[in-house]
Formats: C-alpha cells, structure tokens, sequence
C-alpha cells in the first residue's frame, strides 16, 4: 500500500491510497460519502474484493471532509466532491497501473459522483453503488435557524460517534443541481446497487426509484435490518459474493 499526496484544481492536499496488484487484471478507484474517509468499513471491504481479483484499487479522501485531505466540512458540496473525483483521474492517468477501462465504487454522496462520472465519461466498465445519494437535499426549519445563528448545520456522526459533522450555506446553494433521477437514463455501463431497508437517510424508496430509471445492465440488492451504511454486513460472505460475483461478470 501506498500513501500518496497530490494537489487538487483548487491547491487543496489529497490524500491517496493505492493497492498496486502485482499481476494487474483491471483498476478500480471507491470513493467515500459526505464527510467521511477513505477507510470507512465498505470502501476497505470492497478494496479486498478487487485485491483478490488482482485489480490495483485507489482509495482517497476528498477534501472539505474528515479524512487526511485539506479543507474544512462547512464548506464541503457534492461539486466539490465530484471536482475531487475528477482531478484523482485526471493524475491517474499518468501513473504505470492506469487502465483507461476501470470500475468506480461510491458510498453515498460518493455514489452520487460516481454514477455522474460515468454518465460523462465512456471509459468506465461498471459501477458499484453503496446506498447512493439520490436526490438533492434542503434544509430543514431548524437547520435553516442554525444556517443563520451559525452559518453551518452541526451533528454527531452516526457511523463514528463523538465526530462531529457540519454542512454549511454553500452545500445547500450547490444541491439545487443535484438530482441523479433526472440523469440516470444516460448511464450506459453496468451499475450494482446495494442499500439497506433501515437506511434513515437515503430512503429505500430512492433507490428503487433510481433502480427503475437506470437502462443499462444492473443489479439492486437490499439488505434486510441494515442502515445507511449496511453496519454489521461490511465483512458479511453475503455481501463478499456479491462483489465478487459482480467484478467476475464486468471483466
């Protein structure tokens, strides 16, 4: 494993993680949600479903997030984050392992960039989609009350307690521009879409919804008694076949 440090459009650090595979049959980068990190437990299980594959895997932190990246939560939005994406590949392409044939994985928010990506780009092969980001998101009364006393919405993380999170005007500003249903159709590869019946911030129902939507090859599975981020499945054989099966079927 490598840690590396690049700059993105904006001059902010990234932090990287690459998995070169030694026999290297195919390229995969995984992108984490909103305001969270390269190592969340599904991004590090579906690393070893491709290590085991042989395919190089890039991890990284986008910035305006908890990981090793610069830059602040509040000023965190999914154009930022799908910016990120961009400026990753972009230096990708430069590197020994890039394949100009790869497989994009996102949690979340990440989901969200990921299927935008391949949506404007032909060179990827499938995407795998943890609990996507489906529509755009609005505040609430009392996240606009403390929009105006403090300029950010403030909570403690779910996944990590005792972090903090915090969303500020210009995420909402951005969300405005953000609704996969509305692109969807224009997704040409492959898409594996997972999610949980109990998932408290994205619906079940938005997945469905965008299941519905998608033309190309795909597959929805829905874990029974699993939250937004299918907490106690992340090192399940279930949820191993899955991706396996899934990378097998794309090569």
């Amino acid at each position: 494993m490598e840690k590396i440090f690049i700059k993105n459009r904006k001059g902010l650090k990234m932090a990287i993680l690459v998995e070169e595979a030694e026999n290297q049959k195919g390229l995969a980068f995984l992108m984490h949600g909103f305001l969270s990190f390269k190592e969340h437990p599904l991004m590090t299980e579906t690393v070893k479903v491709f290590k085991q594959n042989n395919f190089t895997t890039v991890s990284f932190d986008t910035t305006n997030s908890l990981g090793e990246s610069e830059g602040k939560m509040e000023d965190g939005t999914t154009t930022g984050y799908l910016n990120d994406l961009e400026d990753l590949i972009n230096w990708s392409k430069e590197q020994k392992w890039y394949n100009d044939k790869f497989f994009l994985v996102g949690h979340s928010m990440g989901g969200y960039c990921v299927a935008d990506y391949a949506i404007r780009n032909t060179n990827v092969k499938s995407i795998i989609l943890f609990s996507s980001k489906v529509l755009g998101d609005s505040p609430n009364k009392a996240e606009l009350e403390d929009l105006k006393a403090k300029g950010f919405v403030e909570w403690e993380s779910h996944s990590t307690p005792g972090v903090f999170k915090r969303k500020g005007y210009k995420y909402f500003e951005d969300e405005i521009n953000h609704n996969l249903l509305n692109i969807a159709e224009k997704i040409k590869c492959p898409v594996l879409i997972m999610s949980g019946d109990e998932d408290e911030v994205i619906p079940i129902e938005q997945q469905k919804m965008l299941f519905d939507k998608i033309k190309s090859k795909k597959e929805i599975h829905i874990f029974k008694n699993s939250d937004h981020n299918l907490k106690g499945r992340e090192n399940s054989e279930e949820l191993y076949n899955i991706i396996n099966n899934w990378i097998k079927s794309s090569i």
